[in-house]
């Protein structure tokens, strides 16, 4: 009788260890992994190159140096260029000092002595500067609610925010615009 008692006994010992195990290797499943060991990648040098689903290039990201923030996964760039694929037809090409693009958006955060040029060489080359732009990189739409210049031929017009619609070659000024323009003589 002894020996039944210690074998029931240790049954439901072995049965109560299953449901503690089980327990506990469930709870750590339902955690999320984070892989915030502290580990991230730093790359110089990168261009990262964006194609479409017919996997034609749709525009290209060139950086000096390009790291991983590991508490955000925002990926920081340094001396950015972003150039949209001739085929594309985006005449536009912008460059930065730094760029963030921050995890599950397809968003360029550019910052710091911001250029956007157009490259069209049938028509007069524009120039928008700023501090700060925002480009969605799906839309092709770029705003900033910061202060921009832009430069058209002779002429210069500064205003609070912009959109730009590079898809469509077409700005909007948001606000406190003011220009300065060199009037053309006609023959």
């Amino acid at each position: 009788m002894q020996n039944w008692t210690q074998l029931v006994l240790l049954l439901i010992a072995a049965v109560a260890s299953g449901v503690l195990l089980m327990r506990n290797t469930d709870d750590a499943d339902d955690q999320p992994s984070s892989g915030r060991l502290g580990l991230g990648y730093y790359m110089t040098a990168a261009e990262l190159i964006v194609t479409g689903e017919d996997g034609q290039t749709r525009y290209r990201v060139r950086t000096e140096n390009a790291r991983q923030n590991t508490e955000s996964d925002t990926i920081i760039l340094d001396q950015v260029f972003v150039e949209y694929d001739p085929l594309s037809s985006i005449p536009w090409d912008l460059r930065a000092n730094t760029g963030h693009i921050p995890p599950e958006r397809n968003i360029i955060e550019l910052s710091g002595d911001v250029v956007a040029e157009t490259h069209d060489e049938s028509a007069t080359p524009i120039t928008i500067r700023t501090d700060f732009l925002e480009l969605d990189t799906d839309t092709y739409v770029a705003e900033t609610e910061h202060r921009v210049t832009i430069d058209y031929a002779t002429n210069s017009v500064s205003a609070t925010g912009l959109r730009a619609y590079f898809k469509e070659d077409r700005l909007q000024l948001l606000a406190d615009v003011n220009g300065s323009f060199t009037p053309t003589t006609i023959d």
